[in-house]
């Protein structure tokens, strides 16, 4: 029976087993000490001072609380890429504000800054700025605008822009260390700012037990048990950053430039390789033919997955979404791959692709 080649999933070991095992010995598996020295830790490896991030339970949480720190609100207009995921849209809603929609690039799938020009209003209050699928927005362009911009990082740990991380060049940024995530805690996310205004007043949501005075505040906190696994990753994330690449490159060689995502030559940018695609206008087919060889794939975004179809408006207006849903298809690129994975993926495909004359 051939080997299941999964399409994702978390890369975890012996440390992680050892670091729950200590927490629990501990006896505090709640927010404590473990949460701050992760906090602490994640500043460090990207660029910030100690303690300029909040570690809350997962990344949509993390994206409401940057939007209410910055003080979106009803009526206010918030400006998100369509091929993104739906969650950024809940958390628009959230806060009671209007999302509004633009397309994106054909190289490079991040935000259309032309598109976004043309969506700014009286009425905007921020613009949500996704790194797709790791590879690295013009985020410099766009805050020439000098609209508050929430850097979506949810899988962009790792990635750069010139010799800086992302996550440091918006008002605001959001990560996220779901299971599938670059790093995992199984759920999980950070909030991260170079404003320890904004730092605070997240903080100061989070903690919303026993306070002398009282406002609306939600239990979004992380456990010990999750900053402690996520700490162990932390610390093997340049492994499997390096991992990411590696395979990239392997299936570099095999494929055709026109035939791939990330582009090849992304100048001053450094993505982390959190998603690999083929470009092909039979993805339908080569998925059906890889899945009957053991090897899951997704499409990344479905089309009836893109934000402009779930609010109904016009597919024309969305042309480079609407056809990148229905052109690209995910390879396995997590780092647990091993070489002989790499090898069978590889050489099923080649065969695939010559079949189908793609």
């Amino acid at each position: 029976m051939k080997e299941i080649i999964l399409h994702n999933k978390p890369t975890l070991g012996k440390e992680e087993i050892s670091a729950i095992e200590e927490v629990m010995k501990d006896g505090w598996v709640a927010e404590g000490k473990k949460v701050a020295e992760f906090e602490e830790e994640f500043c460090k490896y990207i660029g910030l001072p100690p303690f300029y991030a909040v570690a809350l339970s997962n990344g949509t949480s993390a994206l409401y609380l940057a939007l209410k720190v910055l003080g979106v609100k009803n009526g206010d207009e918030v400006i998100v890429p369509t091929y993104v995921c739906s969650a950024v849209l809940n958390a628009i809603y959230m806060v009671g504000a209007k999302p509004i929609l633009t397309d994106v690039e054909k190289r490079d799938f991040n935000i259309s800054y032309q598109d976004i020009i043309g969506k700014v209003s009286n009425k905007t209050k921020s613009i949500i700025v996704p790194h797709t699928f790791g590879v690295p927005a013009d985020i410099t362009l766009i805050k020439k605008l000098s609209i508050p911009i929430i850097e979506d990082c949810a899988v962009a740990l790792g990635s750069k822009i010139g010799n800086q991380h992302v996550g440091v060049f918006g008002n605001i940024a959001i990560f996220s260390f779901y299971a599938s995530k670059v790093i995992t805690t199984g759920y999980g996310g950070m909030l991260v700012s170079k404003n320890q205004e904004f730092v605070e007043k997240a903080r100061d949501y989070r903690e919303f037990d026993c306070r002398k005075k009282y406002k609306p505040r939600f239990n979004f906190q992380m456990s010990d048990l999750q900053a402690a696994i996520g700490k162990v990753q932390l610390k093997k994330l340049p492994f499997f950053l390096e991992k990411r690449k590696k395979i990239a490159n392997e299936y570099y060689k095999i494929l055709p430039k026109n035939k791939v995502w990330p582009p090849y030559d992304i100048e001053n940018k450094e993505p982390n390789f959190y998603r690999f695609l083929i470009r092909s206008n039979k993805i339908r087919i080569i998925k059906d033919s890889l899945e009957k060889e053991g090897i899951k794939t997704i499409i990344p975004i479905e089309t009836y997955e893109l934000l402009h179809r779930y609010l109904n408006e016009n597919p024309a207006h969305f042309p480079v979404s609407e056809n990148i849903s229905k052109t690209t298809l995910s390879l396995p690129i997590y780092p647990s791959l091993n070489s002989s994975n790499i090898v069978r993926i590889k050489f099923i495909l080649k065969e695939d692709l010559k079949k189908n004359n793609d």
